[in-house]
């Protein structure tokens, strides 16, 4: 006997079958027929949920990008400034590698796609990224250039990827060496 979905487990379920969805065939390309058929519901159902495919497609990325980094500086609050530091950039590249389709995806249809190119997750990130700093205390020399330095060096790891953890650990402490005054 299968037991019924609570509100929220299928709220979960459908996010999880759009990215699904949207991986596979880009945003203009998916529909919430697809997305339906994915999580195997009715499109009726699928708007009890969701007013539209935008704002599924902005609540299945948006807690992916957002809400992992401020879990991690969570995480990381009550370490010492440089090794808060550590700590974020090492989740971050943890965090790239393990969701760089969804990235991939963000990245691209944020540059193509009018219909959500107005929010601009890019900027939220590096917002949270130069807050965190400044709460750990720890002066940069050149806050913008070294914000700028910092997001491109997080996503290098989309393409480039690295996954043995000594190489991690090496590149994130040379590149404290280099930002920090």
């Amino acid at each position: 006997m299968n037991r019924r979905l609570s509100r929220e487990e299928r709220r979960k379920l459908i996010l999880e079958s759009a990215l699904n969805v949207f991986i596979d065939k880009g945003y203009n390309g998916a529909t919430t027929v697809d997305i339906a058929k994915e999580a195997d519901i009715s499109e009726v159902t699928l708007f009890r949920y969701f007013d539209s495919k935008k704002q599924i497609f902005m609540d299945a990325i948006e807690p992916i990008l957002v809400d992992s980094l401020r879990e991690s500086l969570v995480a990381s609050k009550d370490l010492e400034p440089i090794e808060k530091l550590d700590y974020i950039l090492k989740d971050r590249i943890k965090f790239i590698s393990d969701h760089h389709k969804v990235i991939k995806l963000i990245l691209m249809e944020n540059q193509i796609n009018p219909e959500i190119a107005g929010f601009n997750f890019i900027n939220q990130i590096s917002n949270l990224l130069r807050d965190s700093i400044k709460e750990t205390g720890i002066e940069i020399e050149d806050e913008d250039f070294s914000i700028r330095l910092l997001m491109g060096s997080i996503l290098t790891f989309l393409y480039l990827p690295k996954v043995n953890r000594k190489e991690i650990d090496d590149y994130v402490r040379k590149f404290i060496e280099k930002i920090v005054k």
